[in-house]
């Protein structure tokens, strides 16, 4: 019998004085303690926030309602032909001077469909004739980052991912939301069971283990039952099929399913860690330089600036934001400086935070309609920040010290 239960019976034959005379405090502990605890009250917080958020997002953005529902029903994005599966003009060889043995990583922080980036960006360091020695994901950038390491040069990456469809990777678990209100919930988690997309990277991969990865490439992962972080790689889980490790990296609660794995269930690790650099610093050897994007907060993980939200209406909702992603941003920030105690870390922003902030991030999962353009930006700015030397500090590069010269050989 919960203690709940056992209250309950003890006080079911006392009368309203009796309860009244021993106090309420003494009959009510039980009750209010699970309402009033403090990490109950960061949810609800997440739930206000939220659902700003949505009604924001909602009134700003029409399109998202469209595309939600091209979604909902499997509807096609565009015929093929209409579709940019090259997003890349052809191959322009650069200088970096980076000197020989020099070691790259490429690291990236969670962010839906904007982390298309890291195709345009693994785009440069080909360019380069750079390959990257290991490489850090998460959640979305999952999506993009496991088949570069597989080998998959970045062009085809870029023309499985755009060319993919609604149908491809989205899929609704009918069933289970039928069954909400019968069953109480029990067992529900995500609307998506998420299988679909690991069918569309098992196509693409085949049945390739994270251990059989040309290049190392590492993902955080939840685990549900115990609360508990850790990394999908090829030293941590070398027998992991690639496909489904990007399922379990993207498993995001109530959007994704949880995925079953070794007895317990596993969710998007982001959510924890959104830029991970234990697999960098920890699991493998620290590189010399470190292409880092962030796709997910606010450039160099900036929290959003709150200022003056005691002056307007409905204060505590700007409040709530700022408490939902204290300890997310505020981790980030330290593991930035952990990687920059380390390595020479160049950070780029190719996708403006708006665009996935609140319900932008579900739209560009949603829609691969600027994946195109989130990879162009990424070859971009991976190009501008690699080709600038030593005179990259901080994101910035002083002017007129970049270096745009050809390759040689």
């Amino acid at each position: 019998m919960t203690a709940a239960a056992a209250s309950l019976s003890e006080h079911k034959d006392r009368g309203p004085k009796t309860l009244a005379r021993e106090g309420l405090g003494a009959h009510s502990q039980w009750m209010l303690g699970p309402i009033l605890d403090v990490f109950r009250l960061r949810q609800y917080f997440n739930i206000i926030t939220r659902t700003r958020e949505w009604v924001a997002g909602l009134r700003d953005d029409a399109g998202f309602l469209t595309d939600a529902g091209r979604a909902l029903v499997r509807l096609p994005s565009g015929a093929a032909g209409e579709r940019d599966l090259q997003p890349f003009p052809p191959v322009a060889p650069y200088a970096t001077g980076l000197r020989d043995g020099h070691r790259v990583a490429l690291a990236a922080t969670g962010g839906s469909g904007a982390m298309a980036s890291v195709v345009g960006a693994a785009r440069a360091l080909e360019e380069a004739g750079v390959r990257p020695a290991v490489v850090s994901l998460c959640s979305g950038s999952a999506i993009f980052g496991f088949p570069l390491a597989a080998g998959i040069p970045a062009e085809a990456v870029a023309a499985f991912t755009l060319g993919l469809q609604p149908q491809d990777y989205i899929d609704i678990d009918w069933r289970r939301l039928l069954s909400l209100v019968p069953t109480i919930g029990r067992g529900f988690a995500g609307i998506l069971r998420g299988d679909a997309i690991e069918r569309a990277f098992s196509d693409l991969l085949g049945d390739m283990t994270l251990g059989e990865m040309p290049i190392p490439a590492y993902a955080p992962i939840w685990n549900v039952e115990q609360n508990r972080l850790e990394f999908i790689g090829p030293k941590t889980y070398p027998d992991l099929a690639v496909a489904r490790a990007v399922h379990m990296a993207i498993a995001l609660p109530l959007f994704i399913e949880p995925v079953e794995f070794g007895g317990f269930h596993w969710c998007d690790g982001g959510i924890v860690d959104i830029f991970p650099v234990h697999p960098l610093l920890d699991i493998e050897e620290p590189c010399d330089l470190t292409l880092a994007i962030n796709g997910f907060y606010p450039p160099g993980f900036e929290g959003e600036d709150a200022t003056g939200w005691e002056y307007r209406r409905a204060s505590i909702l700007y409040l709530a934001s700022q408490v939902r992603t204290c300890q997310q941003v505020e981790l980030a920030r330290e593991n930035l400086a952990r990687l920059r105690s380390a390595s020479n870390v160049r950070m780029i922003e190719p996708v403006p935070y708006e665009v996935v902030r609140g319900i932008g991030f579900y739209r560009q999962f949603l829609s691969t309609r600027d994946w195109a353009g989130f990879m162009r930006a990424g070859r971009l700015e991976a190009r501008r920040a690699m080709a600038a030397g030593k005179n990259y500090v901080d994101g910035k590069i002083e002017a007129g010290q970049v270096n745009t010269s050809p390759m040689r050989g």
